[in-house]
């Protein structure tokens, strides 16, 4: 399989772990804070044994370019946890504001 078409199956499974997380994230806002946490870390949890099981099964039964398929992979993870940090604190009520009902 060429590099290019490894890079774009990592960058891939890569875009569907970023799109789950960004989808936990926003489900749990609406949430108690403590209901909220366990969500995100339980959805982390599940998308990160998934991801793992994927990423073995790619390099086990597909003849990828494994630096490609990693770095497409690496990258595109990156850039998801980023996301989803700065949307956690995006949605994440600032404590030295005044309460909305004050």
């Amino acid at each position: 399989m060429t590099l290019s078409a490894s890079l774009l199956i990592g960058a891939l499974l890569g875009a569907v772990n970023a799109a789950a997380a960004v989808w936990t994230v926003s489900r749990a806002t609406a949430l108690a804070p403590n209901r909220a946490l366990s969500l995100v870390l339980g959805g982390m949890l599940g998308r990160l044994a998934v991801l793992l099981a994927a990423v073995a099964l790619v390099l086990m039964l597909v003849p990828v370019h494994r630096g490609g398929f990693v770095g497409g992979l690496g990258v595109v993870f990156l850039v998801g946890m980023v996301a989803e940090v700065l949307f956690v604190l995006g949605r994440t009520p600032d404590s030295s504001s005044p309460p909305a009902d004050a």
